[in-house]
């Protein structure tokens, strides 16, 4: 769990990484946009007195330079330095240059004056609702105008219009300013919850997964029981006969019976650590899962078979076709889970029927680059007003308390995470097919 969280947090750091250089990246690139948006106007300039005015176009050079300068700057000072950077070169340049501009070409009489009234509005693509840099970019083309208004002496009657224009306009940027921010913060909210909801969405999946495990060993359990008995029985009377022959040394026991008793009481053993150690790597499924990639099919049968026979030996003939040294690609553990279920689920059947002679095949054929694994059976079958709904999350045929409706739908999804598919079929002979194709590896 340590280590999951700490990828959780090396991943949130490494978005914020990737988010901040976004930033930066458009901050930039709207700079450099600036820089080169100024030099065309110089056509305007000469339009608005009929002539070409070559001291503008020395202006809008050094303005496009000294632009372009900040947004080539911009990644190597101190990220809390680069909002002032970015106002400087969007809000404070534009404005001073476009007031020597307009003084140059004949101050408040040149058609050029009335762009202050805009440059509020456009200055706000820096500010992006942050409230002071919305007041500069009223702020400051408020200040140019009136500028160029006392240094052309405008009457008051001229300049109080034009004043209320563009304080008007600033009033107007303002407003779509404060819209900005909260339009910005709803957006934060909304991707807070979000991700309170993936998180939520992950830890439900997780108990999902968990309940799903804990059904398939309770369905084991008495198939457990059964098999730990038989083992257990015969080491406590090769171990009660070992100890009588201790005691009494000269009974004539050989050692060929030694040998022998000692065997069956490791055999028996063996099967209950191989049984302890199938139900171990069960629970822990989830927890040692290695990724999809290439795994030997042969292994993974065969252990599902061994802890399915807990349940299925004394309900069903079990039997198994699988060609040697067959790879897919697979999670093993993921995939040996699927299996398991699958077997589970054809010996419920069969035990719910009631058929006498209940049969269990386990086979796998090879088609086109495709490994078909198919589970089958000889209980009632599937109902087809059944089949559409099978592999749903919650839908279940068993009775109450028996199942949990989620065993198909994540076996799907399990093989649909390999590239893979999972479907049913009934058999024309009777009984329920299911079909697990995989991509061979």
């Amino acid at each position: 769990m340590t280590q999951q969280h700490g990828g959780e947090t090396l991943d949130s750091q490494e978005a914020t990484l990737r988010s901040e250089d976004l930033v930066l990246r458009n901050e930039q690139r709207f700079l450099y946009m600036l820089a080169l948006t100024c030099l065309p106007f110089w056509v305007v300039d000469a339009l608005s007195v009929m002539r070409p005015t070559w001291d503008t176009l020395a202006l809008r050079v050094a303005w496009s330079g000294l632009t372009w300068a900040m947004g080539w700057w911009l990644p190597r000072i101190e990220p809390s330095s680069r909002r002032l950077v970015l106002t400087t070169g969007g809000v404070v340049v534009p404005n001073l240059f476009l007031l020597v501009v307009v003084h140059r070409l004949g101050g408040v009489d040149n058609p050029l004056f009335g762009w202050f009234c805009v440059m509020p509005v456009v200055s706000l693509t820096v500010s992006r609702g942050e409230t002071w840099q919305a007041l500069m970019s009223t702020l400051v083309p408020l200040g140019c105008a009136g500028t160029l208004l006392w240094l052309d002496a405008a009457p008051a009657v001229k300049a109080v219009p034009w004043l209320l224009l563009v304080a008007g306009s600033g009033a107007v940027g303002l407003q779509m300013s404060s819209f900005y921010r909260r339009l910005r913060q709803a957006r934060k909210k909304a991707d807070a919850e979000q991700r309170a909801v993936q998180a939520a969405l992950v830890a439900s999946q997780a108990r999902v997964l968990e309940a799903e495990r804990l059904a398939q060993v309770g369905r084991l359990a008495a198939g457990v029981a059964h098999e730990v008995k038989n083992p257990l029985a015969y080491v406590q009377a090769n171990l009660r006969f070992l100890l009588e022959e201790w005691r009494q040394p000269m009974t004539g026991a050989t050692d060929t019976e030694y040998t022998d008793a000692l065997q069956e009481t490791m055999q028996g053993v063996e099967r209950i650590h191989q049984i302890v150690k199938d139900l171990t790597a069960l629970s822990r499924a989830e927890e040692s899962v290695e990724g999809v990639g290439r795994c030997e099919l042969s292994p993974i049968i065969d252990a599902s078979v061994r802890l399915a026979s807990v349940r299925l030996k004394s309900l069903v003939k079990l039997s198994v076709e699988v060609p040697e040294a067959l790879s897919v690609r697979a999670e093993s553990r993921r995939l040996g889970q699927v299996l398991l279920n699958l077997l589970l689920n054809a010996a419920d059947a069969i035990e719910d029927s009631k058929v006498l002679d209940g049969r269990v095949a386990v086979r796998v054929e090879v088609q086109a680059g495709r490994v078909r694994l198919m589970v089958e059976d000889n209980g009632p079958g599937i109902l087809p007003e059944n089949l559409p709904r099978l592999f749903t999350s919650f839908f279940t045929t068993k009775a109450p308390g028996k199942g949990t409706g989620l065993g198909l739908a994540l076996s799907r999804q399990y093989v649909e995470s390999f590239g893979g598919t999972l479907h049913a079929e009934n058999r024309p002979e009777g009984g329920a097919r299911f079909i697990v194709e995989l991509p061979a590896a």
